[in-house]
Parts: C-alpha cells; sequence; structure tokens
C-alpha cells in the first residue's frame, strides 16, 4: 500500500465512531484496526474475506455501490472496488462516522489504484 492511501487508513480509526475497519487487497492480502476485546484482527479478516466470497459471483453489473447492515449498535457497511480491493467499516450509531459514513465510502472509491 502506498503512502497515500496509508495516511488515509491510518486516519479512519480516529474518526469518532469508527469501531473497525479492515480493507482487503486483491491479492487477498488485508489490514484492519479495531477494538482488540470486541472486534480483534482475526474477526477482522475473517469478515473481509466472506464477505469477498460472497460479493464475488455479484460483481459487474449486479454489484451494489456498497452494502450496509444495520443493527441496534451500530452500522456495518463493504465498499467494493472494480479492482477488487473491499473496505469494511464499522460504525457506533449516532456519531460522527455514522454521519459520515457515505462520504467515508465515496473516499475509497474516488482513491486512484495509483495511490495503492
Amino acid at each position: 500500500m502506498k503512502s497515500d492511501f496509508k495516511t488515509w487508513f491510518a486516519s479512519l480509526p480516529a474518526v469518532p465512531g469508527v469501531i473497525a475497519c479492515g480493507v482487503r487487497q486483491a491479492n487477498g492480502k488485508w489490514g484492519g484496526f479495531g477494538d482488540e476485546k470486541k472486534f480483534p484482527a482475526e474477526k477482522i479478516e475473517k469478515v473481509l474475506k466472506h464477505f469477498a466470497e460472497l460479493h464475488e459471483p455479484l460483481a459487474g453489473d449486479f454489484s451494489p455501490r456498497w452494502t450496509t447492515w444495520a443493527f441496534e449498535y451500530g452500522q456495518l457497511r463493504f465498499v467494493p472496488r472494480p479492482d477488487k480491493w473491499l473496505l469494511m467499516l464499522l460504525v457506533s450509531p449516532e456519531t460522527e462516522a455514522a454521519q459520515n459514513l457515505d462520504q467515508l465510502s465515496e473516499k475509497f472509491l474516488a482513491l486512484s489504484s495509483k495511490q495503492f
């Protein structure tokens, strides 16, 4: 991962309300941040892997821009890119992160592949 993307991704945990975030590269490598008690690295990796497997058959014309699940205690969003990179964000409700979930997702989609 190049520095522009690393800087942006590393800033996500500082957004109030982000519980966990992860990214899966096209080659299957991943990185992430989360509360080690509530959302440890192993869980981030597993969730990213399973969503990538679920999303793969839908890629192309049937692929949504992003997928969001809303729960009582937060929202889980996946943002797939055409280049097979995948962003996962888990945010608490009624926080800055929840209010800016679309903007955070748009930023990930807008990053040039040269920045990765």
